[in-house]
């Protein structure tokens, strides 16, 4: 089930944003604008989710490019 989830720079909402991080892990995707355009989203570690990007891409998996964003918690990464 599709909803719209509106977020602001100045104050997110943490609320919707643990709603969103839920969507993510249980496999789903999600639309969020970038600067040019609507973009698609979902975990890299989810296959399934993943074939069903590449379906919505019409593209097969094995020949799709996805680009892959990390983002690390650099407060939790131990010092060496």
């Amino acid at each position: 089930m599709a909803e719209v989830l509106t977020f602001y720079n100045s104050n997110p909402n943490l609320k919707l944003l643990k709603q969103v991080a839920a969507v993510l892990n249980k496999g789903g995707l999600i639309i969020y604008p970038t600067d040019t355009v609507y973009a698609l989203g979902c975990l890299s570690n989810q296959i399934k989710t993943l074939n069903r990007l590449a379906q919505i891409k019409e593209v097969k998996l094995e020949k799709a490019s996805f680009s892959f964003i990390l983002r690390l918690n650099w407060q939790n990464i131990p010092n060496p």
